[in-house]
């Protein structure tokens, strides 16, 4: 990317031209965010930057203009200073710039990132949230900093996601949360908890309530609190009266929501459609500000991009002389050996992908949406100087796989509904010849054509979720199985002597089956690689072998001559034949390679009576390449360290991607080491504008056409392009872009509708290192009043303070960091800048001095949060046991997938001997869905052992807890952290406890990047209950049986609410059932007569 150019501090909006890319109507620019308003400016965010203008949105200034994306502006109460958020430093912090501009002063340095959210009725402090010193996963708390700069200070132990003080700074009015979809439309989940009004003094709080509604962004103006909800289904302004208690709704829009609410002096200020309006509280009136935005963005401009890194889809050309690839929805041809890279088709407006080179060379095809209402194969002459040919892929969306058939008269390849499909170049016509067996299969059914172009072999799954090889006849379009149900087979390659199929099978999938399960886990399926012989008339390539001696008669060496050569002869003529394929008996035809059982991932044909096998060894990104060969009936290791490759349609060269660079080499020799450097060179010049244009249209089209449910959940999916696509014009920056996405998604009213990544402008990365533990001042220093360990047995962690023979323990001073003295006066998060990863000197004393103080070399971290994870649970699990007076287990469950599958494993049978266990699922972040531990929990005693020790206990069968359990849930837990509550009370497993958990129980995928690299993810699996024939927890959450909430006050005295009542459950059920004893009978005497 070239350097961004110097530009101006300052703009004045003077007329209603604009800079080249949009055109701006007479009502002002769109896509104005962020409002806040003083007495005489209101500040908004436009395009990443911060704006100012005066009460009436005329004398436009820009106050700040870096790559980097600025936010959250709030006013000082005197209107001289504008708070924000800001990127610019690495992670988001807290910066003060004066409205007559100048350089932001930066307030926050904790690497856990903050979020400008106001001020103090004072206006001495900024009100922000961060989720630093927070656990076990991060949550945003409020907290406070000195304008001038200095140590935070947090407003409550309540969570707090946003807020605004009272006039007199007494109470504040608290959103709790952080939702982890802010966008999702019409959410009713358990994230959307009540208001809370807050007094500072006793903790005590007071709820706002509603419904389970969206109540968000809430500010205290005079005696009356403003904020935003969908009481009525849409984002509207309300108010609550403070005294009265009660609710008045303010706006009444009908159709699109207000995305924002800021305050100003007795007056209002909203987003809605991309515009600022002033808002009166009184009348409800509105009146918008026509604001004209003129100004520089040289993140905006045309530019030159390399976009080498980018490449990917490689196919060789026939004689290997030039490749074809896609980077940045750009298609280009590079040489191998001499000249430059050719940029085919130079259009920043459209997305084309997965080239593909003809088998004789003279054509490439690929496949783009350039029409801008879905994809087309596009066929054009090899140089790329003729204009393409646009051919209708019908009614597929897109395509995957594509593979040109050797006669090049065909194009196979599978598209959104995993409908394999094959299209006639010469006809235009498109046949589908077979319907995958899952979504899942979408790119990954291995579909490739027979040497004689008149078979496509591919791989589906079955019933038993098993796949199968399957062969479509171009001829008579049957298909034909020619593997076994009993393994899992896949990645098809035909031996180019026309005479054998390769393929990966094993036969030891078991669980891994049942791929959205928790027991999958379990299963480690490793896989062989088969060939199989096509023709019963075959002979096997392993027939055994023995050299003989024998002497032979003139004649008869005479004779072998002449057969050899009408062997020959017949082989000629036979090379036009058809191949032959001979189903009955394939399976006693079907060889194992003598190879060992791997992770092979893939097969590739290579020259006649050899395959390419790729394997994935443990630890490793990237690919080993094996070569086998019939004839050597042996394996060898081809390359290491592969990315992507492909093979020239003579078989002759092969281009391989290894360790990040391009080569070409022979797939002859048994070795592919020392190929020919190839220099990927790849230019283009991208029009962002015309990018995010092309962006915009495929993410409205990608989740209309992979959404699991046809019909969008009720919402017309036109309606909401022609919402969101006028504002598409205005996008100035990246970010613009995903706010734009995100709510595209969000009109989906559905959990896992995620937007993210993207190639953003270049800013620093943050450099604060951390120290892993509490500091509170006192008397002037800062005293360590906790240092957080790695606890028992986490090799996985590390902590600064927490090296033997290191002279610092809790209740010790940090005084001083490289020399310089720390006192609370100042930010020890600032001292520690440029300290992550670097040996740093700390000074300490064992009272509140600088002087006499000692220095220990410690490494400051980058993250505390895995530290503080294992303190909490920790810290939970003795506060279990001294409840319990030691009879409880405690089992935290973090999540559904890997991580929480090893913490379940490791707590619970760890404390198998306790009579009964709290098992905590609160902030699970989900992953799969879980049936093998409530599996576990639900078992009851089956048998015992005896145990032959002297007084020993006997052995229990199975093993576990076998007594009474409760579960923790609340509004963190979600995902797989639904399905987990909801399958523990329908398992009858225990009694839930806490708070609703989030709800969004769908699965979702990322079906394929954005041209830029940018994600978004379309919902496409949802689970139901076939019981009573309903969906699961989608949009609603699971409710406890108890609820239990975390109140202020007592998280301020250090309790935990839930946790305790927990306990209280099931000691109650203990001493109702009474503790269950494991005692062998009586010995048995069969020596005793009559016995």
């Amino acid at each position: 990317m070239q350097h961004i150019k110097k530009f101006r501090n300052y703009f004045l909006a003077l007329m209603l031209l604009c800079c080249a890319g949009f055109s701006v109507k007479a009502q002002g620019t769109r896509l104005l965010r962020q409002p806040t308003m003083s007495k005489q400016h209101i500040a908004f965010i436009y395009g990443g930057d911060l704006w100012l203008t005066d009460s009436n949105g005329q004398n436009l200034v820009r106050l700040t203009s870096t790559p980097a994306v600025e936010s959250d502006p709030h006013f000082s109460p005197d209107g001289s200073l504008i708070a924000f958020t800001s990127n610019r430093s690495g992670g988001n912090s807290v910066f003060t710039i004066p409205v007559t501009g100048g350089m932001p002063k930066r307030l926050t340095f904790h690497p856990s990132g903050a979020i400008a959210r106001g001020w103090t009725p004072d206006g001495k402090n900024v009100l922000y949230a961060s989720s630093r010193e927070s656990a076990p996963t991060p949550i945003n708390h409020l907290w406070t900093i000195p304008k001038d700069g200095g140590p935070s200070t947090q407003v409550s132990a309540q969570w707090g996601n946003n807020g605004d003080y009272s006039p007199n700074g007494k109470q504040i009015i608290l959103d709790r949360m952080s939702r982890w979809e802010s966008e999702f439309r019409n959410y009713r989940g358990g994230q959307n908890t009540p208001l809370i009004i807050l007094d500072l003094n006793n903790q005590n709080e007071s709820l706002l309530s509603n419904e389970k509604t969206i109540d968000i962004l809430p500010v205290w103006m005079g005696e009356t609190i403003y904020f935003l909800s969908d009481r009525d289904w849409i984002m509207n302004v309300w108010a609550y009266e403070t005294r009265s208690g009660q609710f008045k709704q303010i706006t009444k829009f009908k159709d699109t929501d207000v995305k924002w609410l800021g305050k100003g002096d007795n007056e209002l200020i909203i987003e809605r459609e991309g515009y600022l309006h002033k808002l009166n509280p009184t009348s409800g009136k509105t009146t918008q500000l026509n604001i004209n935005v003129v100004g520089d963005f040289p993140w905006f401009e045309t530019q030159w991009e390399d976009v080498s890194r980018r490449a990917r889809s490689v196919s060789l050309s026939a004689s290997g002389k030039r490749v074809i690839m896609e980077a940045r929805g750009e298609i280009f041809t590079v040489p191998t050996e001499f000249g430059d890279a050719r940029n085919i088709t130079q259009s920043s407006n459209t997305a084309d992908r997965a080239p593909i080179w003809s088998p004789n060379g003279d054509q490439i095809a690929w496949f783009s949406d350039a029409s801008g209402k879905g994809y087309a194969l596009m066929l054009a002459n090899q140089d790329g100087l003729s204009e393409a040919e646009s051919i209708s892929i019908g009614e597929s969306k897109m395509a995957w796989e594509p593979t040109w058939s050797p006669d090049g008269k065909k194009i196979a390849f599978v598209d959104d509904d995993v409908r394999i499909r094959v299209l006639d170049l010469a006809s235009k016509t498109i046949i589908t010849a077979d319907v995958g067996g899952s979504n899942l299969e979408r790119g990954s059914t291995g579909i490739t054509w027979s040497p004689d172009s008149k078979y496509l072999a591919y791989a589906k799954s079955g019933f038993n979720n098993l796949r199968r090889i399957m062969v479509w006849s171009s001829v008579d379009k049957s298909i034909k199985t020619v593997t076994n149900e009993m393994a899992d087979s896949f990645s098809p390659a035909w031996d180019l002597d026309g005479k054998h199929m390769y393929f990966l099978a094993s036969t030891d999938l078991a669980l891994a089956s049942g791929w959205a399960n928790t027991s999958s886990m379990s299963a480690d399926p490793q896989y062989a690689a088969y060939v199989m012989l096509l023709q019963e008339d075959a002979i096997s390539p392993f027939v055994p072998r023995s050299d003989e001696e024998e002497a032979k008669k003139k004649e008869e060496e005479d004779k072998e001559d002449k057969d050899k050569d009408k062997s020959k002869e017949a082989a000629d003529e036979k090379k036009d034949e058809a191949l032959r394929i001979d189903v009955q008996n394939i399976e006693r035809r079907t060889i194992t390679l003598p190879l060992p059982v791997s992770n092979y991932t893939s097969t590739m044909a290579g020259p006649k009576g050899s395959v390419f096998i790729g394997e994935r060894k443990p630890g490793s990104f990237s690919l080993t390449l094996n070569k086998f060969t019939l004839e050597k009936r042996e394996s060898e290791e081809f390359l290491t360290g592969v990315g992507q490759y492909s093979i020239s349609a003579d078989g002759k060269k092969m281009l391989v991607q290894v360790n990040g660079s391009w080569q070409v080499t022979s797939p002859s020799g048994s070795s592919g080491k020392g190929g020919k450097s190839v220099k990927v060179d790849l230019q283009m010049k991208l029009d962002r504008g015309q990018e995010w244009k092309q962006m915009f249209e495929e993410a409205w089209r990608y989740e209309r056409d992979y959404f699991y449910d046809p019909n969008m959940h009720g919402r017309d999916w036109q309606k909401v392009y022609e919402r969101y696509a006028p504002l598409v014009p205005y996008i100035r920056h990246r970010t613009d872009l995903n706010y734009i996405l995100d709510q595209v998604n969000g009109e989906m009213s559905v959990g896992h509708s995620f937007v993210g990544g993207g190639d953003f402008p270049s800013v620093d990365r943050s450099k604060v290192g951390l120290l892993g533990a509490n500091l509170v001042a006192d008397k002037n220093y800062w005293k360590i009043t906790r240092i957080f360990t790695t606890e028992s047995w986490n090799p996985g962690l590390t902590s600064p303070l927490d090296r033997p023979g290191m002279k610092v323990k809790e209740g010790y001073y940090l005084v001083g960091i490289n020399g310089k003295e720390l006192t609370t006066y100042e930010n020890p998060f600032e001292f520690l800048d440029g300290t992550l990863g670097q040996q740093t000197l700390l000074h300490f004393n064992d009272k509140p001095s600088f002087k006499d103080s000692w220095t220990e070399i410690a490494e400051p971290i980058s993250s505390e949060n895995a530290l503080r994870q294992r303190a909490w649970v920790e810290d939970n699990r003795r506060k279990v046991d001294e409840l319990s007076n030691g009879r409880l287990a405690y089992v935290w469950i973090p999540n559904t997938s890997g991580p929480g599958y090893v913490s379940f494993n490791r707590y619970y049978f760890a404390q198998q001997h306790k009579e009964g266990a709290v098992i905590d699922e609160r902030f699970n972040g989900g992953g799969l869905l879980d049936d093998y531990m409530v599996d576990l929990m639900t078992r009851e005693v089956r048998a015992g052992l005896t145990n032959e020790v002297p007084n020993g206990r006997p052995f229990q069968l199975p093993a576990g807890i076998l007594g009474p359990k409760v579960l923790l849930i609340n509004e963190m837990a979600g995902s797989g952290g639904d399905f987990f509550p909801w399958v523990f009370r329908q398992q009858k497993a225990g009694q839930l406890i806490g708070a609703t958990t989030w709800g969004g129980l769908v699965k979702s995928s990322t079906h394929y990047a954005l041209v830029d690299g940018g994600s978004l993810t379309a919902p496409d699996n949802a689970v139901f209950d076939p019981i009573k024939n309903e969906w699961v927890a989608e949009n609603k959450g699971v409710a406890p049986d108890i609820a239990v909430r975390q109140d202020a006050k007592a998280l301020s005295q250090g309790n935990d609410p839930q946790l305790e009542r927990a306990v209280q459950e099931v000691l109650k059920l203990l001493n109702a059932q009474g503790a269950k004893k494991i005692t062998p009978p009586p010995y048995p005497t069969p020596a005793k007569k009559g016995n």
